[in-house]
């Protein structure tokens, strides 16, 4: 009796398989998402929103990730220009690491290795030249328009190009090549200089070792 039963519910689960399913169905939902788009640099995820973006589109160095989703909320020009900037300070920055590790200025509130002493250790007044300088180089490149609902009011401004190229580097060749180089730079300087200030941190050192 029981194996006539089991013979007649397989029989039943291979017809069933065969019958059309209507597309809002719940069977058909679930294969729904497979035949989506997936992200070229995350490949489990979805292809982000910001791909079709006119915006967006043959922006140098995108990889279509973007797995926060913050492109839904912010604009991709506003998003590229800030990436851009984190990249080059974060550039600058591990040429400052490095070098305040062998040299420094006279005194000795200047002699410290570590970079995160050392930054703590100068006070509230070289913070705040610091802060006042990149004001003031902020304002003067946007003509004050330093807001994110005007700080693309020219539409024909590309994000991070300020006009500073004092190397002629974008008139050789491909401007897109040393563009695509930047832009990866950039990341690789964001994700490194984290890693050396953790460094820092845990060793209670400088960079190589360094103390006083």
């Amino acid at each position: 009796m029981f194996a006539k039963c089991l013979a007649l519910a397989m029989a039943l689960t291979s017809v069933t398989a065969f019958a059309p399913v209507k597309s809002g169905s719940r069977v058909a939902s679930r294969t729904a998402p497979m035949m989506a788009e997936m992200s070229p640099s995350v490949p489990f995820m979805l292809m982000p929103k910001y791909v079709k973006d006119k915006d967006a589109a043959g922006m140098v160095g995108d990889v279509g990730f973007d797995p926060l989703g913050l492109a839904e909320f912010f604009d991709i020009k506003f998003l590229r220009e800030a990436e851009l900037k984190h990249g080059r300070v974060a550039m600058l920055a591990i040429v400052g690491i490095i070098t305040q590790e062998f040299f420094h200025l006279p005194g000795d509130l200047y002699q410290d290795p570590n970079p995160l002493t050392a930054a703590a250790k100068v006070g509230p007044q070289v913070w705040g030249q610091i802060i006042l300088f990149g004001g003031f180089v902020e304002a003067g490149i946007y003509d004050g328009n330093m807001q994110y609902e005007n700080m693309f009011s020219d539409k024909s401004r590309v994000p991070g190009d300020y006009g500073f190229d004092p190397l002629k580097l974008m008139k050789a060749g491909d401007p897109d090549e040393y563009a695509l180089k930047e832009i990866t730079h950039c990341r690789l300087a964001m994700l490194a200089v984290g890693g050396m200030i953790t460094q820092c941190g845990v060793t209670g050192t400088g960079l190589y070792g360094h103390t006083l």
